[in-house]
């Protein structure tokens, strides 16, 4: 209520004209009722034992945007990114791919859990790591951040942790914004 949408985008169970009616009635993108088609054509491998020729896939994407159709597509391909994607990372990020159980209540906490540790995540990929850290999916980052070989020394009344050389740096970049986000 009170909310207008200013564009839209979906997969091919939209490509109906009462979606496309609606879209020109609601004034989405300024549109009068044109649209145009813009076709991808990619190249897909082949099977090993298919030959040599190179098959092709076609996408088509309708769209009433006026800009180019490069605009367009990538307008259209960031849409995994947004939505897809995310879903797709909260699933196998923190391993909620499988429930652990067949109890209801039990799979509920389970999933519950997940998405905590998924938006604890989100928030320390956003705050604390660095820019060329962030696009890195869950599991990357658990196997180039979390899994690194370190040890817990005690010296001199100081705890230390003692990891290899190349990762020190960025160690210690993110304890030190950690304690920035702390005190926020």
């Amino acid at each position: 209520e009170g909310k207008r949408i200013g564009a839209f985008r979906s997969d091919s169970a939209a490509y109906q004209a009462s979606v496309f009616n609606y879209c020109d009635h609601e004034d989405m993108e300024k549109t009068k009722k044109a649209f145009r088609l813009v076709v991808v054509r990619r190249p897909v491998q082949g099977d090993l034992f298919d030959g040599v020729d190179p098959k092709v896939r076609y996408k088509v994407i309708a769209s009433n945007r006026e800009e180019t159709a490069e605009e367009t597509v990538r307008w259209y391909n960031a849409r995994g990114e947004h939505s897809e994607n995310r879903i797709k990372e909260l699933k196998l990020g923190p391993g909620m791919e499988r429930m652990p159980c067949g109890q209801f209540g039990a799979n509920a906490v389970f999933f519950r859990i997940g998405i905590l540790a998924y938006n604890l995540f989100r928030m320390f990929e956003l705050k604390v790591l660095p820019e060329e850290w962030r696009h890195h999916q869950l599991r990357t980052v658990r196997w180039r951040l979390y899994q690194v070989a370190g040890k817990v020394v005690r010296h001199a009344g100081q705890v230390y942790l003692k990891v290899r050389q190349a990762y020190y740096g960025l160690f210690a970049m993110i304890r030190r914004r950690i304690r920035i986000v702390a005190m926020v």
